[in-house]
């Protein structure tokens, strides 16, 4: 990997990954180019299969890019990035506590100071009076705001996440969502988040990355106009209406196609 000036945070340039199923080769994506500022709260949508878990794993480098350039900021040999999963990914045999507190463990910091940080996040997230208790003990939206101060805990500048809000029912997502909106605003990390759902994308992030179906391309680069701090009040504004209908415009016809080919 190359070295980015000190401006950048995150820059892919025509990113390309095969993956070979038997004989045949099938390619994820190509030539997908993104550059993530410092800082900034972008969302990735796109029909389903077209590579937007792929390129996230590639950036977090759970996953080798077969072609193509990603350039760090200067001084890093690899994205300093926490993930966040759809399926929570919070450790069952581990207390809440212990959880929040891994990712610092596995950075070398004193028990003393993550645990003292652990207990600050779970103040954050509204989870203090259960710091000894075990996830199975907890609802979902309550394991997903543990995974996520988990990744907010370790200090990492970049937060990589994958649906995070996928499985959460219908009205906890929304609480979530303003909880997510709450702690970034707070933190100012640099986000990239995928999600199939096109609100939770506009309401989220600065841009709204919309991907074409496999092989997954660029097909719009979509700056969100709306000023933060931001709230679903937004929904009322007929601009959002009018960006909600122009993004699915764009994937509609991918998203068929996804669905009967699957």
């Amino acid at each position: 990997m190359s070295t980015a000036s000190p401006s950048s945070a995150v820059v892919a340039e025509d990113v390309s990954k095969v993956f070979f199923s038997g004989t045949d080769p099938v390619w994820a994506l190509e030539d997908f180019s993104l550059t993530l500022e410092p800082g900034s709260f972008t969302c990735i949508v796109g029909p389903s299969g077209c590579g937007k878990s792929t390129f996230l794993r590639i950036l977090g480098g759970l996953e080798e890019r077969t072609v193509g350039e990603v350039t760090l900021p200067a001084g890093e040999d690899r994205i300093p990035a926490a993930f966040v999963f759809q399926e929570h990914g919070v450790f069952p045999w581990m207390t809440v506590l212990d959880n929040i507190a891994f990712g610092l463990r596995m950075s070398g910091v004193g028990k003393a100071e993550r645990l003292r940080t652990a207990r600050e996040w779970l103040e954050r997230v509204r989870l203090a009076d259960f710091a000894d208790s075990y996830p199975h003990q907890l609802s979902g939206g309550m394991r997903q705001r543990v995974a996520i101060a988990r990744a907010f805990a370790t200090g990492s500048p970049v937060l990589l996440m994958d649906e995070p809000l996928g499985a959460l029912d219908a009205q906890t997502r929304m609480l979530m969502q303003e909880e997510l909106i709450a702690l970034w605003e707070a933190e100012r990390k640099t986000v990239l988040m995928v999600t199939h759902d096109i609100d939770e994308a506009i309401i989220l992030s600065d841009r709204v990355i919309v991907m074409s179906g496999r092989p997954g391309t660029l097909r719009e680069d979509i700056t969100v106009p709306f000023d933060r701090p931001r709230s679903f009040e937004i929904e009322r504004d007929p601009e959002y209406s009018a960006l909600r209908a122009r993004v699915w415009d764009l994937l509609r016809e991918d998203a068929r196609t996804a669905e009967e080919t699957a």
